[in-house]
């Protein structure tokens, strides 16, 4: 999944930044968002809350192994599949949807939207495994939070609405409309309970802790792969010019120069900020100073070390103009297209760009960036929350209906390996995919055409690396991730579940407007340090406090 604003620091990026309940919008974490029961004081003061002590509420896991991964995951990493299984277990035998009664989802895109219901035989393959038509409201990702807010506050939801972590950012009194339009899943799924739904009861205990609020078990989770984003390059474009990938900052600015030509149309750089910040060294979101005092992020030298140097990157013409013009610019298409060489993007991104260009254009090949230490020195990654994309079920729909929907989600959690998977990521063999030698699918016209990731946001499925399709994806990839997983830094924060205070998160804006006057040179870089002072006058400090009383509530 292709994460929006994987480049730029727009306000959802920036609660990463100030440890906001980690609401990354780099690449599939979320905000925390357990809240009090009224909602309204958690909105207002903040709230935390321990995973385990919510373990009453959240369903017993029953793993599912549909095949055996080729390639471990080690230290939290995803297993990778380096071919597909000859034969297909069938996990989701009977169709969800008893009744055949229409089920209205509102799901978001980051691609070119699919032929609709009624002219998409891809539509119609899972739609006859699942036993009713599935009626999709599909936006764009990029302004999907731009809807969310009005849709909650008019109260006119689907029977399934997705909402991605990110987008709970900015949604004001969010706990409020979960209580009000969501139904309570605890009853149906809760222990053994979701026993019913064997595909459910296959995620991970940690991602169900993250669909609590208001003291129940409101949403089916999306499990993140941990990582909140990577950094891209284009290792065919590099191959021409003869360039490699980074092991400094200093390389970096080597790679700006040498990669840049603009009568050529090639910057060299799209979005790379939030990727300086971890290669300087700044923590996830706090750390204590030695007197044990909570610093924020922005409050580190580190940090104003990595804005110096983003500032210098811009002001060198190293970066694409439209990104210089836009800071939510949509990369991908420049990243695709060559007028970019490196950005940063969520890891989904990879394979959604092979996709699209694998038969437009043979030789595209994006590789990762093995992290780095800005000074070539030991280099941290920052981990993200093992949920980070949500489904709720509309309240008031009774029983049996309710048993369906979570039947379709049952449906779409199917792991790598089962009938069910290979059916909602390719369609039917032979219409919308061939087989290779490997054994891996690959898209007919028809499916290039009617294959959308649409049913994926219906709740998620364990995380895996699979699309052994593209030669030497799986490897790379699980390379990438293990090596990033060994340096992972642990936050203050993990395992608790942070709700900040509205206070602090009103002072995200203000804030990254200033930072981005900064990066394009329209402020000087001092102003660095008048902005942090004005987020510590209005709200930080505050913050803090909040943030500190967590971790001694937790004997942190």
């Amino acid at each position: 999944m292709t994460v929006p604003g994987g480049g730029s620091t727009n306000r959802r990026t920036f609660l990463s930044l100030i440890g906001a309940g980690a609401a990354i919008a780099a690449g599939g974490t979320t905000l925390s968002a357990c809240s009090s029961s009224d909602g309204k004081s958690a909105t207002a003061n903040g709230r935390a809350e321990t995973e385990d002590k919510l373990s009453g509420l959240l369903p017993k896991y029953i793993g599912y192994d549909s095949v055996k991964p080729d390639l471990p995951g080690e230290n939290g990493a995803a297993p990778g599949f380096t071919k597909y299984p000859a034969e297909l277990k069938r996990a989701v035998p009977e169709k969800a949807v008893k009744s055949g009664k229409e089920v209205s989802a509102m799901t978001p895109l980051w691609s070119p939207l699919p032929p609709g219901l009624g002219h998409n035989s891809y539509f119609d393959a899972n739609n006859e495994r699942i036993g009713a038509p599935v009626r999709f409201n599909i936006l764009s990702g990029n302004d999907y939070g731009d809807k969310l807010g009005p849709l909650l506050a008019a109260g006119n939801v689907p029977e399934l609405l997705c909402v991605p972590g990110w987008n709970i950012a900015g949604l004001t009194r969010f706990a409020q409309a979960v209580d009000k339009l969501f139904e309570d899943l605890t009853p149906f799924l809760a222990g053994d309970k979701v026993s019913a739904y064997p595909m459910l009861a296959n995620l991970p205990t940690r991602a169900w802790a993250y669909g609590v609020w208001n003291s129940q078990l409101k949403a089916v989770p999306f499990p993140s792969d941990g990582f909140p984003w990577a950094l891209y390059y284009r290792k065919d474009i590099f191959d021409q010019v003869g360039a490699e990938p980074p092991k400094t900052t200093d390389d970096v600015l080597a790679l700006g120069k040498q990669l840049t030509d603009q009568k050529a149309k090639r910057w060299a750089f799209g979005g790379i900020y939030d990727e300086m910040v971890r290669a300087f060294g700044a923590p996830s979101d706090w750390r204590k100073d030695s007197s044990g005092k909570l610093v924020n992020k922005i409050e580190t030298p580190e940090f104003e070390e990595a804005v110096a140097f983003v500032r210098k990157v811009f002001q060198a013409g190293y970066v694409h103009p439209e990104v210089v013009g836009n800071n939510d610019t949509d990369q991908n298409a420049l990243f695709e297209g060559g007028q970019i060489v490196m950005r940063q993007n969520g890891l989904g991104g990879w394979q959604e760009s092979l996709q699209r260009q694998s038969q437009i254009n043979p030789k595209f090949n994006p590789q990762l960036v093995l992290p780095f230490a800005h000074d070539g020195g030991t280099p941290i990654t920052w981990g993200g929350d093992p949920a980070g994309i949500f489904t709720f079920v509309k309240k008031g729909l009774g029983q049996e209906r309710v048993a369906e929907l979570l039947g379709v989600l049952n449906y779409t959690a199917a792991p790598f390996g089962t009938e069910e998977y290979q059916t909602y990521m390719y369609g039917q063999e032979g219409k919308h995919y061939t087989r290779q030698s490997s054994g891996a699918p690959k898209l007919t016209a028809l499916g290039q055409k009617e294959v959308s990731q649409t049913y994926i946001f219906l709740g998620g499925r364990p995380t895996a690396i699979t699309q052994s399709e593209y030669p030497g994806y799986v490897q790379a990839m699980s390379e990438w991730q293990n090596a990033a997983a060994k340096v992972r830094q642990k936050s203050l924060f993990d395992g608790i579940r942070v709700e900040q205070p509205t206070k602090m998160a009103a002072l995200a804006q203000p804030f990254d407007d200033k930072l981005q006057d900064i990066f394009r040179g329209r402020r000087p870089v001092s102003e660095l340090k008048t902005a942090v002072k004005e987020w510590q006058t209005n709200g930080g400090n505050e913050g803090r406090d909040f943030y500190a009383k967590v971790l001694s509530d937790n004997g942190r």
